[in-house]
């Protein structure tokens, strides 16, 4: 079985290198598509790996769906496909945050003195170089732990956390330093900005399939079940989407970040409602989703 899942995964590989050396670019890339090309697909299978052991899907059908969805859904994916070097950070930056939330809540009872330190640059890396998840995951850290504060340096994923605090910290600054803070000054601006948000939103398939999903498991007694365990489940990255709802009539890192936020966590809460499906009316006892 881990044979297949490794030739699944290097079969994504190959399959993205392909469609990144015969797609056309319409960016002038910084380094060699010799160098481009292996390095955006090598971010991309990660990102694939890393989402499905989020989400625990480690068939190989599972796997594969999950590589077309993020294909589809991935924000920005469209710039990621034509080697834009800004896109390819982005991308690196989005494998962090999966890895992240996978690991906040491994209790550790070992001493990772260097490893501490690599986690703190990860995380401050990413909450800066991806401003549109950077607010709502910094918030969703911050409430996981206030409510496990008495057990919050015992876990392995504090150094994250900081990372993310300092990065977000930076973030925010820098923008307003820059002038590029965008933060409503009163009630009505602030309001048009949460209508403009949404409009935007709407147009997005990503946030209709969420809201569509999570509106039909709503209103069965079973959906509210799924909803309910898959919640308790992914309490972090849960309060993530939510948070990243909560962004969007201040947004103090723009409203095109704020938006990308949205959509980058409801794909997430899309994968994991999708699996719950899957397992309830397709297979039953078993799912391609689960090993």
């Amino acid at each position: 079985m881990k044979m297949k899942i490794a030739l699944v995964y290097t079969a994504i590989f190959v399959a993205t290198v392909i469609l990144l050396s015969v797609l056309p670019r319409t960016t002038i890339m910084v380094w060699q598509p010799e160098v481009m090309i292996p390095l955006s697909g090598l971010l991309y299978t990660l990102l694939v790996y890393l989402s499905c052991q989020l989400v625990d899907i480690h068939r190989p059908e599972g796997i594969i769906l999950t590589a077309l969805f993020l294909m589809i859904f991935l924000p920005e994916a469209k710039n990621f496909l034509t080697l834009d070097i800004e896109a390819v950070i982005e991308l690196s930056s989005q494998c962090i945050v999966p890895f992240f939330i996978g690991q906040y809540n491994r209790a550790s009872q070992k001493s990772f003195k260097y490893i501490y330190t690599l986690m703190l640059l990860m995380g401050i890396f990413c909450s800066y170089t991806h401003n549109g998840i950077t607010m709502p995951l910094c918030a969703g850290f911050l409430w996981m732990s206030i409510l496990h504060r008495d057990k919050f340096f015992r876990t392995a994923c504090w150094p994250m956390v900081t990372g993310f605090l300092i990065g977000t910290a930076i973030s925010i600054w820098q923008a307003v330093h820059e002038g590029r803070n965008d933060t409503p000054n009163h009630l009505q601006q602030s309001i048009s900005q949460t209508a403009m948000a949404l409009q935007t939103l709407w147009d997005t398939k990503i946030f209709l399939l969420s809201v569509g999903l999570t509106a039909y498991l709503s209103v069965s007694r079973w959906g509210r079940l799924i909803l309910i365990s898959n919640f308790r489940k992914h309490t972090l990255l849960s309060c993530c989407a939510m948070f990243s709802y909560c962004t969007l009539p201040f947004a103090p890192l723009g409203l095109e970040n704020a938006v990308t936020g949205v959509c980058f966590f409801c794909m997430y809460w899309v994968l994991i409602i999708a699996k719950a499906l899957a397992h309830k009316f397709y297979y039953r006892e078993t799912t391609i989703f689960n090993a």
